[in-house]
């Protein structure tokens, strides 16, 4: 009697909404961009923002932002996270293409991710959140996400997503260890670009 009252409330539970892998595909190089011509990045939280690597736009103030779409911004520096890798550009006019949404926490190891790279020469993966720990390349950064990706470069700032079609870190690489900086730090690097 227990076990069938079990199941009755396991299948009673609301199910978390998946993606198929095509779809994630589609999705995710619909927001991607080209950041400055020599890296890669995503429309994050909205129809103004992108977010990549801070690494991609030390000494810039604004970048040129090309879409898959054949859209192109200016996106103006915004706000970086030096420790994280991670920069947050404001676009100076909105797109009307749907942005993916930033994780407000970190996958647990095993998790499957999916990797487009840089959208220009896009080189789709599936891959696995290996473990989460320090990296030499961002000493100062306890909580990377160490990956089955194989990244080249131009592949910085490309996001990473889970089966939620959720940016979950960003492509970092790295000379000691391929890693990618997770998306809480981003989440709260967004957060303080649109505090009021």
């Amino acid at each position: 009697m227990r076990s069938a009252v079990l199941l009755a409330v396991v299948l009673l539970l609301p199910r978390a909404v998946f993606a198929e892998p095509s779809a994630v595909r589609q999705r995710v190089h619909a927001a991607s961009v080209i950041v400055g011509g020599g890296c890669s990045g995503a429309l994050a939280d909205g129809p103004d923002l992108v977010v990549t690597a801070r690494h991609c736009v030390v000494g810039r103030d604004a970048l040129e932002v090309r879409f898959m779409n054949g859209a192109v911004r200016t996106g103006f520096v915004a706000a970086t996270d030096d420790v994280a890798d991670q920069a947050v550009l404001l676009l100076e006019e909105p797109v009307t293409i749907a942005p993916l949404t930033v994780a407000r926490t970190i996958p647990i190891s095993g998790s499957i991710l999916y990797f487009e790279g840089n959208p220009g020469d896009p080189r789709y993966q599936e891959a696995q959140l290996e473990r989460i720990g320090r990296c030499p390349s961002l000493p100062g950064l306890p909580n990377a996400l160490f990956t089955t990706v194989h990244g080249v470069p131009g592949d910085s700032g490309a996001p990473l997503v889970d089966t939620a079609e959720r940016i979950v870190g960003l492509v970092h690489g790295g000379a000691q260890c391929q890693i990618a900086t997770p998306a809480d730090t981003l989440a709260r690097l967004i957060d303080r670009v649109l505090a009021p």
